[in-house]
Order: structure tokens, then sequence, then C-alpha cells
């Protein structure tokens, strides 16, 4: 797949990092703002992902089939499920779902982004799938309306994970199950800082990854029993992931500057390299499951 691959472990070791007395100024990191919330927050939501629309439902990181087949296994759906897509984005998810359950639902707060997937599920002929326009914490259904709720690539999105993760279990049904992929922070606490403000340079609604070691009390704290957590990590070509976004030339620069610290061992934790003619980095990946058990 060109511009993206996932491995199960991160498969090079960033050079001999120099002290942080001796790090060029171009790979010190800038303060990060503040973590956004709020009406404002999903302002910057929509304007995000409004201009992201086409080239998200394209890119080879969000198409890959394999990917999204590993979801859908994870679910572990019959075919009789009803199964909830939240924050869905333009609908990759529910169509992968859509042959293996009764019916589907994607929730999302951009207009352009449903619009697309009402479109891909249209061109493929796609009958029971629909799309809501909602806020994640406040979903618009009835309790336990779902025996699968999903989320991909979403909550380093989300201000708190916690609300949502309390509103997908409200809406699981009892004996259902979550699954939830997204982005992992790197171990290191500087690469993960480091990695946060390269996120937020080319799009401005990324929030922060949550530790996988969080997930054990969210879940206690909803009702649920935490069954499994996987990790990996995704091979990404900076020029591919950047323009995706459409960020200000400035932010882009900046961020490939980080980037190209990082391929230099300046920033210990954060891999990235160059390999025909372009810049590569891994970003960590983590795949959730848990049950909702009443």
């Amino acid at each position: 797949m060109r511009g993206a691959s996932t491995r199960s472990t991160p498969i090079r070791t960033a050079a001999a990092p120099r002290t942080m007395r001796n790090r060029p100024r171009s790979c010190m990191m800038r303060s990060m703002p503040h973590e956004p919330g709020g009406e404002k927050h999903r302002a910057t939501v929509r304007a995000s992902f409004d201009k992201q629309a086409v080239e998200f439902s394209e890119s080879p990181v969000m198409t890959d089939a394999a990917a999204l087949a590993r979801l859908v296994a994870w679910a572990g759906v019959a075919g009789s499920e009803r199964v909830l897509d939240v924050a869905c984005g333009p609908g990759l998810v529910a169509a992968a779902f859509a042959p293996h359950a009764a019916s589907v639902v994607g929730v999302d707060l951009t207009p352009a982004m449903l619009a697309r997937g009402r479109a891909i599920v249209g061109e493929r002929g796609i009958r029971n799938v629909a799309f809501v326009m909602a806020d994640v914490e406040r979903l618009p259904f009835p309790d336990q309306s779902f025996e699968r709720v999903v989320s991909r690539r979403a909550f380093h999105h989300f201000p708190d994970p916690a609300p949502v993760l309390t509103e997908m279990a409200r809406v699981c049904a009892a004996g259902g199950a979550i699954v939830i992929e997204d982005q992992a922070p790197p171990a290191d606490a500087t690469a993960a800082d480091a990695m946060t403000a390269i996120d937020r340079l080319r799009d401005p609604s990324h929030t922060r990854a949550v530790d996988p070691g969080a997930w054990t009390a969210l879940c206690a704290a909803n009702g649920l029993a935490l069954e499994r957590v996987w990790l990996s990590s995704l091979e990404l070509e900076f020029d591919e992931w950047i323009t995706r976004a459409h960020p200000a030339a400035a932010d882009a620069a900046r961020a490939r500057e980080m980037l190209e610290c990082a391929a230099r061992g300046e920033i210990p934790g954060l891999h990235a390299w160059h390999a025909g003619g372009a810049l590569r980095f891994t970003v960590g990946l983590q795949l959730v499951r848990a049950a909702k058990m009443s």
C-alpha cells in the first residue's frame, strides 16, 4: 500500500540522541496550546474535517482493507447486530461493517463527512447504513440501542475521552462490545509531547492520544470489562499525511522541521527517517475491545 503500512512493532530505532543542552533550537517544542474543549473545539473539528472529507475518504491509510477487516473481526459481528460507528467520518468503517451486520448507524459532527459517507454507501449500493449528525458526547439514541459500538481514529480529537466512552457504554446493549482503534502516544514522555505538537500543527482539532494504560480505569468507570489492548505502529509518508489535512504553510513547515529533527535522532523515541526521497515516520496505534457487562 502506498503511503502507509501497519507493523506490530516499530521497525527503526533513532540514532543516538543529542543531549537537551546541545539540541538545535529548531528541534525544541513550542508551548502547545491549552487542551481545547466546548463549542470552540467543536467548531474547530468541523472546520478541519469539512476540508478533509474527500482526501480522508480516498487516503491509502484510511481505506486500507486489511485494517478495516481487522476492526470488523475484533468486533465479532455475526450478522444480527446493530452497529454504531462513533465519529464515523466519511463512512468507511460503517461500509465495512455493513455486510456483516443487521444495520449500521454512523454518527459525526461534520456535515461534509456525513455527505461523503452517504455518497460512498450510495455508490456501493449499501442499504443498511444510515448517518446522523450529532455530538458524540450526547448521542441521540436510547440506552442499549446497539450490540456493537465502534470508533476508529477519533479519540485523539476528543478533549476528554471519558464522556465519549460513557455515551458509547450507555447505548451499548448488555452483552455487547465496544471496539476502539486510535493513535497511541510514544512511551517516552518527551516524544509523546513532540508528536502531540506535530499533530496539532497539522490539525488543530487534535487533542492528545489516550495512554494505553488508561483504558482499564476508563472502562471500569463505565461498566465495561476491558478484554484486549493490541499495540502496533503505522508507517506514514509525510507529504501524503500533511497534505490531507490542509494546514497553513508555516505549520506544515514546522511539522516537517520537527520530524527532520527526529530523523537526525534529536527527539529520542520519535521514529522518522528518509526513504526513496521521502520523509517517513511511525505513529503508534492501539486497538481496544471491552465488553458491556449489564
